[in-house]
C-alpha cells in the first residue's frame, strides 16, 4: 500500500519481497560508484539485509515504484532519534533508471510525508563530492549545504591513488591511519524549511 505518490513514482514500506526484486537491477560500470550496486547475496543473507534494515527503532526503509510497477529504488531513514525527531537519509536506485527524474519525484513526495505524516522536525544526508548528479537532486528536492568533512568511503579497495583513470578525483580522497577517505558534502532540510518552500 502506498504511503504517498509523486508524478513518475509512489512510495510503499520495505517489504521482504521488495529486496528480491533488487536482484534485478542494473550495475554500475563507474569504478566510483561501484560499491553503491546492490550486493549479490543468497536467500539468508537477504533476509538479514531486510532485517537489518526495517527492525532496530533506529531505522525505517521504504521501496520506490514507478507507476508502471517496477521497483526503481530504496529511501533509508537511519540513526533516527526520536526525542529529537532527526534522522539521517539514504538512497539508493536502480543503476539502469537513473537520470529518469525518479529520484527527485519520490523525494518530493516523501519529504511532506517525512515532515507532515512522520511528525519529524530534521532530515541530514551526506553526498560524495564527486556525485554532482545526486547533489543536483537534493537541491532540487530543498535540501541546503551545512558542511563538508572527510569520511570513511564505502570502497575500501578503490585503487584512487595507484589507477590512472582516477586522476581527476584524487583530489576528493585521501588516506588516513590506512582508512581511504573521500570528502562528503554534508546536507539538510528542516521542517521550517519545507513549510517555507512549498
Amino acid at each position: 500500500m502506498a504511503i504517498t505518490r509523486g508524478v513518475l513514482t509512489y512510495i510503499e514500506k520495505l517489504e521482504r519481497n521488495h529486496v528480491d526484486l533488487m536482484l534485478y537491477w542494473g550495475r554500475h560500470t563507474d569504478p566510483l560508484f561501484r560499491c553503491y550496486n546492490f550486493p549479490r547475496m543468497t536467500l539468508g543473507e537477504r533476509d538479514d539485509w531486510y532485517k537489518n534494515k526495517t527492525y532496530p527503532l533506529s531505522k525505517k526503509s521504504f521501496a520506490v515504484f514507478s507507476h508502471q510497477g517496477e521497483m526503481v529504488g530504496y529511501i533509508a531513514l537511519r540513526n533516527m532519534r526520536w526525542f529529537k525527531r532527526t534522522s539521517e537519509l539514504g538512497i539508493v536506485f536502480d543503476p539502469g533508471k537513473l537520470s529518469e527524474g525518479y529520484g527527485t519525484d519520490s523525494l518530493r513526495s516523501f519529504i511532506p510525508y517525512y515532515f507532515e505524516q512522520m511528525k519529524m522536525s530534521r532530515l541530514d544526508l551526506r553526498v560524495a563530492v564527486f556525485n554532482t548528479r545526486a547533489q543536483k537532486c537534493y537541491e532540487n528536492c530543498g535540501f541546503k549545504v551545512v558542511g563538508e568533512e572527510y569520511n570513511e568511503f564505502e570502497d575500501q579497495h578503490l585503487p584512487i591513488f595507484k589507477d590512472p583513470q582516477f586522476m581527476a578525483y584524487r583530489s576528493f580522497f585521501k588516506t588516513e591511519h590506512r582508512q581511504l577517505k573521500c570528502r562528503f558534502i554534508h546536507m539538510c532540510i528542516t521542517r521550517e524549511m519545507f513549510i517555507a518552500n512549498r
